[in-house]
């Protein structure tokens, strides 16, 4: 087993991690774009209430997990069609709204610079504080031979077990800024391995606080 944080230490080929890749004004900008786009999803009434709460609960901003409402102001499905994801909300993502939010047309790009190929597909994923994905693969019709995750919001950790082998399983905390991506080689994580985001526990011995996080997913088209 390899318990991880750091840069690249000891992943296997076809992982790659970027703890540190976002700093904390442009989480704050991309985030608050990724909630308003979820947000025009939801019923008027919804965000009426979300509209009150603000209204009477100016937000200070001092940590990122400060941008999130508390959970009741979210309509969370409980479960997937598919079983994998519990307690969430999420998009297709079909553009930014950029010239609406000053910096985020940057923050793009640098994510761009990622990307092994152009023609991609945004998903938006967020969790409730009690949400989780569990242990499954991307269908791989759908998803492509690679696929970048961007994290913002409360940690959690992910968990990549071997298909063939429970034994083999490394996992990697994912901080509020954290990008990680999946491409697809010989033996890859990409096809191979089971993913799945846990619950609020431990890492290395530190507990983890429960709280919400958005995920942008993004795969070649």
């Amino acid at each position: 087993m390899h318990s991880l944080q750091t840069r690249f230490a000891g992943l296997p080929e076809g992982f790659k991690f970027f703890p540190d890749f976002l700093s904390l004004s442009e989480q704050r900008t991309l985030l608050s774009a990724a909630l308003t786009k979820l947000d025009s999803t939801e019923t008027k009434q919804a965000r009426k209430r979300r509209k009150d709460f603000l209204a009477n609960h100016p937000q200070e901003h001092r940590v990122i997990e400060d941008i999130f409402l508390p959970d009741a102001y979210y309509n969370f499905q409980e479960g997937h069609y598919d079983g994998v994801i519990r307690h969430f909300r999420e998009m297709h993502l079909s553009s930014w709204s950029e010239d609406q939010n000053p910096g985020l047309s940057s923050i793009l790009a640098r994510l761009q610079g990622l990307h092994p190929t152009s023609n991609v597909q945004t998903h938006l994923l967020h969790l409730s504080s009690v949400g989780e994905i569990l242990g499954h693969v991307d269908n791989i019709e759908a998803s492509g031979t690679w696929i970048l995750g961007v994290s913002l919001g409360a940690a959690r950790v992910l968990r990549m077990e071997s298909t063939s082998n429970p034994e083999d399983f490394f996992e990697v905390l994912l901080t509020s800024g954290s990008v990680y991506l999946q491409m697809q080689v010989q033996d890859s994580v990409r096809y191979d391995y089971n993913h799945s985001i846990l619950k609020a526990d431990r890492f290395l011995g530190r507990g983890i606080t429960a709280g919400q996080r958005v995920s942008i997913m993004v795969r070649v088209s």
